[in-house]
C-alpha cells in the first residue's frame, strides 16, 4: 500500500534527522583528522620543499602548517588547509566505509559548511551558526527523495520540507516545542491537502 504524503513526510524527518546527525559526525571525524595531522607536524623538527610519507605537511616561510595530509591504517584519509594562525579552515575526509565529507571552518575554527556523500548513494549538506549549532540541513536520497530542515538557535527543528520521488512533495512547520502546527502539500495528481483547524489554536 502506498504511504500518505503525511507518512512520508513523517519518514522524510527522521531520515534528516539521521542525515544531520551524519553530517555532524563528519565535521567531527574532520576536526579530529585535522588535529591529528597538526599534532603530528609538531613533532617534526627538520623542514623539507618535499615529502613523501603518510602523512604530508606544507609549512610557510614562518614554519607555521598550512596544509596537511595523512592516511590511517584503516583506509581513511584525510587532507587539512589551516590559516596563519595554525586553526582549521578547510577539511576533508574519506573514511573507512568510503562516505565523504568536506567541511568549512570561520577565521575562529568553527564549522559553519559540512557536506557529505555516504557509502549508500546519500547526500547532505549543513550550515552552521556562529556557535557551530546545526541551522540549516539538506539531503538528497539514493532513491530520488529530496528534504530540507531549517531549526531555531536552540536546534529546535522549526521547518520540513520534501519531495519524493512518486510525485509528491510537502511541508510542515513546528512550534518551539516540536509540535506539528501546519502541513501543507500536493501529491502527483495535482491534489492540494491544506490545513483544516484554526491555526490560532495550540495543540
Amino acid at each position: 500500500m502506498e504511504k500518505t504524503i503525511d507518512e512520508q513526510l513523517a519518514g522524510l524527518r527522521s531520515t534528516l534527522q539521521r542525515q544531520r546527525g551524519l553530517n555532524f559526525v563528519t565535521v567531527l571525524i574532520a576536526v579530529v583528522a585535522l588535529c591529528v595531522s597538526y599534532m603530528r607536524l609538531a613533532g617534526v623538527n627538520a623542514t623539507f620543499d618535499t615529502v613523501n610519507c603518510k602523512t604530508w605537511n606544507v609549512i610557510d616561510d614562518n614554519g607555521t602548517a598550512r596544509i596537511t595530509a595523512t592516511t590511517s591504517a584503516d583506509g581513511a584519509s584525510a587532507m587539512a588547509w589551516l590559516g596563519k594562525d595554525g586553526k582549521p579552515r578547510i577539511g576533508a575526509t574519506i573514511a573507512a566505509d568510503d562516505s565523504a565529507s568536506l567541511v568549512f571552518a570561520d577565521k575562529d575554527g568553527m564549522p559553519r559548511i559540512g557536506a557529505s556523500t555516504s557509502a549508500d548513494g546519500n547526500g547532505g549538506i549543513s550550515l552552521f551558526g556562529n556557535d557551530g549549532k546545526p541551522r540549516i540541513g539538506a539531503t538528497i536520497a539514493a532513491d530520488g527523495n529530496t528534504g530540507m530542515t531549517l531549526f531555531d538557535k536552540d536546534m529546535n527543528l522549526r521547518m520540513s520540507a520534501g519531495t519524493f520521488a512518486n510525485g509528491n512533495a510537502g511541508m510542515t512547520w513546528f512550534d518551539k516545542d516540536g509540535n506539528s502546527r501546519i502541513t501543507a502539500s500536493t501529491a502527483a495528481d495535482s491534489t492540494v491537502t491544506l490545513p483544516t483547524t484554526d491555526l490560532k489554536l495550540k495543540p
